[in-house]
């Protein structure tokens, strides 16, 4: 498995493949967290009304980057900000929130 970003698929079959190939290496938590993330993304992608946004930091060359899933630049600025304060919350108190 390459650790540079694979080309865009639009075949099916060739999705469901490299998603074997990815499933393969994975632990059994890695597992479970990765089929309970893909079912969040896949909501998204299935309701007008789920919205999403994948952040992802690469710790090797220092990028990060940001990737909407049905979402509008307004929406994500709306979402970030909120988990961004509810981390913030969590983090100066002991209540419990939603970060997988």
């Amino acid at each position: 498995m390459s650790s540079q970003p694979t080309e865009i698929m639009c075949d099916k079959e060739a999705m469901k493949a490299r998603m074997s190939e990815i499933i393969e290496k994975l632990t059994p938590d890695q597992c479970e967290h990765f089929a309970y993330a893909l079912e969040q993304v896949a909501s998204c992608y299935l309701s007008a009304s789920s919205h999403g946004a994948l952040l992802i930091a690469n710790e090797k060359d220092e990028s990060q980057s940001l990737v909407a899933i049905n979402a509008s630049e307004m929406q994500i600025s709306e979402m970030v900000g909120f988990m961004a304060e509810a981390i913030q919350g969590r983090l100066s108190s002991s209540s419990t929130i939603y970060v997988n």
